[in-house]
């Protein structure tokens, strides 16, 4: 059983949307409302117990497996026991069964305020949900599903399975994962498992805000620098206390972490190739710039190569069918660019064009999120604009889909076209909310939404202007593809107009 869990500000939103799903079913919960109106109306008197809490709802979604199924009353008793382990234990509670998808699952919707105005508390929640989880498979004899967090832990590359087959050596990045699941597995400290593993030979680095907030963590093995967000969810600095069990306290452990840094003799930087051209001079001193403002954090931007430019234009132009205008203006504007390695690396900024980090477009198609000078830098994403006044928004799924789409709109009269701003969005707190909040058309345009529908949720209900369209699971990239008759290179049409 697969178990995810979200905190939102909207009960109304997050009900209309799981109300609103072809074959929604009420199957339980302690409340007598029975539509998103009625049940929003009686979530609204606990949180008035408690109207500090900002992030009141609390949003589990409990799936199966393909070939497993449960009756209404198992579902209902297994959220039961599921509240009652995480604590809700006197708490409103609506449960809603979907069978859109081809696996069984339900959606939970409590509120995180007790009836005696107490909060339930998130410490440690997603690792306490897992253990739970665990327990209930055995429980009902279900098939057990690996844990969230080992999904989040990136696998070895072809690269590095050839690398181990032909030397016999792991990759710095197994070798690095290996050791902080050994070193985290007695839920130790911050202090004390940057000790541990400082013990091990491994550099670790902490970043911090001017104002001492954390930032993110990289480690550094045998003159390799890998962000946390590199090595997967589990191994960020908020992910080592969600999926791992490591135990902060900045008021204990910030201090130590500092010495802890201090006493470790860092590796020399390795040196910069010399060649180079304006956009590469501007990202190499940005990263310095970025770098250089906070407190011991390791770069990991991949450095750019012009040299590999024209291969990646190639490879995007026949692989993807974006028209090689559209690449030309996004690569001289430095949001796209090619690295040494001869990858395609997509830069995400903010709206007002700070980079935070970066989005590397794998042979698989998937993209690896590298860091700036943080992987906890949430408010920016890789997005295009009009140069007017937008007046519309999309949200998209990667930076591939949100030039699919500005290339299939390029086609449309001027004259016609709104104003719009594509976004690429995998985490709602990357969203503007501010400037979406103030635009009348906001669309949903995930490629195979169904597997995103707790984003969506948490979206709409920031958003509850926001409307859905899909273009299917393989995307509007295929859309476009199929819209485009199969021309050699110098043949298809390029559309000049962006805009951009």
């Amino acid at each position: 059983m697969i178990g995810k869990q979200i905190k939102g500000k909207s009960f109304r939103g997050l009900l209309n949307y799981l109300f609103g799903k072809e074959g929604a079913k009420q199957i339980g919960g302690n409340m007598e409302g029975n539509n998103p109106r009625e049940l929003a109306a009686e979530f609204r008197f606990s949180r008035q117990l408690n109207p500090k809490v900002s992030r009141a709802v609390y949003h589990a979604s409990l799936s199966l497996p393909h070939q497993e199924s449960l009756d209404d009353e198992t579902w209902h008793e297994i959220t039961q026991k599921y509240l009652q382990a995480m604590g809700f234990d006197m708490n409103q509670y609506t449960v809603v069964r979907h069978i859109d998808r081809e696996h069984d699952h339900i959606h939970i919707v409590a509120s995180r305020i007790r009836l005696d105005g107490t909060t339930v508390s998130d410490s440690w929640d997603y690792r306490r949900s897992e253990a739970v989880i665990r327990k209930l498979e055995q429980e009902y004899n279900l098939q057990s599903v690996q844990p969230s967090w080992e999904k989040d832990k990136h696998s070895p590359t072809t690269g590095e399975r050839r690398q181990l087959a032909r030397t016999g050596e792991e990759s710095v990045r197994v070798r690095l994962q290996r050791s902080l699941d050994q070193a985290t597995h007695d839920s130790p400290t911050m202090s004390e498992l940057i000790e541990q593993i400082q013990q091990q030979g491994i550099n670790v680095r902490v970043g911090y805000t001017r104002t001492g907030k954390v930032k993110g963590i990289s480690y550094q093995l045998d003159g390799v620098a890998l962000s946390g967000t590199h090595l997967g969810k589990a191994y960020t600095f908020p992910g080592l206390q969600k999926y791992r069990g490591v135990n902060y306290s900045p008021k204990r452990d910030d201090q130590r972490i500092q010495k802890l840094m201090e006493q470790f003799v860092e590796n020399p930087t390795p040196a910069v190739p010399k060649q180079d051209d304006k956009r590469r001079k501007k990202l190499i001193e940005q990263t310095v710039e970025n770098t250089a403002s906070s407190v011991s954090v390791t770069n990991s931007l991949p450095i750019p190569e012009p040299a590999n430019w024209e291969q990646i234009r190639l490879n995007l132009s026949q692989q993807y069918n974006l028209p090689n205008s559209l690449l030309t203006e996004v690569y001289e504007k430095g949001w796209l660019y090619a690295s040494l390695a001869g990858q395609a690396i997509f830069v995400e900024r903010t709206l007002n064009d700070v980079p935070t980090q970066a989005k590397q477009l794998e042979v698989t198609g998937n993209f690896t999120t590298i860091p700036l000078n943080s992987e906890m830098t949430k408010n920016g994403s890789f997005w295009m604009a009009t140069d007017t006044t937008v007046k519309r928004a999309v949200l998209l799924s990667d930076p591939i889909e949100v030039l699919s789409v500005i290339a299939l709109e390029s086609a449309v009269d001027k004259g016609k076209r709104k104003p719009t701003l594509y976004w690429s969005v995998g985490d709602s707190e990357q969203l503007p909310l501010e400037l979406l909040r103030s635009l009348d058309t906001v669309v949903i345009a995930f490629k195979d939404h169904e597997k995103v529908e707790g984003l969506i949720a948490e979206i709409l209900a920031e958003l509850p202007q926001a409307k859905q369209v899909s273009p299917g699971k393989a995307g509007w990239n295929k859309l476009l593809t199929d819209s485009k008759p199969q021309f050699t290179p110098s043949q298809i049409p390029e559309p000049q107009d962006y805009a951009l």
